[in-house]
């Protein structure tokens, strides 16, 4: 299961959503930091926003291959989804292929540009972990779309979340298996892979030295603390809560123990945060301190509380979010 499909702990919660349960003690319709991953541009963080810039410039120019490498737990994910969205349909067709994508079978992908034109393709390749010869059947399944799109005068972005996933197979002979010679080089295919950096320099290393004069490398760093704090307002104004009451349930000291605590891994961050909004609402606390985010961390203990029978069915709860 990946971060994205983590399933909240708040869920768990006996009273999680009745009142005085932890979603209307905060004040949120949902978990915070669980399970979103359609985040608006203008939530979108600074460094973020920038590699959003260059990757749709890319497009428009007609660039063969875009990497979008950088750490795990920096948005890749969030930016790979947004770019599915965002190109402009006047001038792109837009396929994503990232375990848990938006599901529309292959087999169905003719007929419905043929009937529709659709611009949102929406494939999700649920198989992308298995073996080689899985990848490039799955790859040819889909060449009967791109002779339907060949008659039409968009491009066609293929969109791989996650491309570590195929990190040391044989790129160049997918590439080859679906698309005409020159077909890449010209700009009527376009490959937007999003991964950890050091396995997109795996796929690379395989793929045609014609195509590196024509591929654009754009690294996604990590956010720096300003933005960590930004993130932990945006996650929490995205569940519901009003942007004063967002801005005040961490305390300036437990932010900055929470980002500390996560590596700049924003995955690992907003699992940190989680769990120190739960031990907060344990102890009928309205503002996370600093010692929530310690006994979240596991560096210090939880202190005995007079609360419902809430905190000891949440016992055991919050080891399982402590980060590894």
């Amino acid at each position: 299961m990946s971060d994205s499909e983590v399933k909240s702990p708040v869920a768990d919660l006996p009273s999680a959503s009745s009142p005085g349960g932890f979603l209307a003690f905060w004040g949120v319709r949902h978990s915070p930091f669980f399970g979103r991953a359609d985040v608006p541009a203008a939530f979108l963080l600074e460094n973020q926003r920038n590699v959003a810039a260059r990757v749709l410039i890319a497009a428009q120019d007609g660039a063969p291959v875009v990497t979008i490498g950088g750490p795990g737990g920096v948005g890749l994910t969030l930016l790979a989804k947004w770019l599915y969205e965002a190109l402009p349909e006047a001038s792109h067709h837009a396929m994503l292929l990232a375990p848990g994508g938006p599901g529309t079978e292959p087999a169905a992908l003719t007929t419905r540009i043929a009937a529709f034109g659709a611009s949102r393709l929406g494939v999700a390749m649920a198989t992308m972990c298995l073996t080689t010869e899985s990848m490039r059947d799955q790859m040819i399944t889909i060449a009967p779309v791109l002779d339907v799109l060949r008659r039409g005068q968009k491009r066609l972005a293929i969109i791989f979340d996650n491309a570590g996933l195929l990190s040391g197979e044989p790129w160049a002979s997918y590439i080859l298996s679906v698309i005409r010679q020159g077909e890449l080089i010209d700009g009527v295919l376009q490959f937007f892979l999003f991964g950890h950096e050091t396995e997109l320099q795996k796929i690379t290393s395989s793929w045609p030295r014609a195509l590196d004069a024509r591929t654009i490398n754009i690294a996604l760093l990590a956010p720096s603390e300003a933005d960590q704090r930004k993130w932990l307002e945006h996650r929490i104004i995205l569940a519901g809560s009003d942007d004063a009451s967002a801005r005040k349930i961490f305390s300036n000291e437990a932010a900055k123990e929470a980002i500390s605590g996560s590596g700049n891994n924003l995955t690992k961050l907003g699992r940190i945060a989680e769990a120190a909004m739960i031990e907060a609402f344990m102890a009928s606390s309205r503002q996370v301190e600093s010692r929530h985010v310690a006994i979240a961390l596991g560096h210090q203990d939880r202190q005995e509380v007079s609360v419902s029978p809430l905190a000891v069915r949440g016992t055991g709860l919050l080891d399982l979010l402590k980060p590894i």
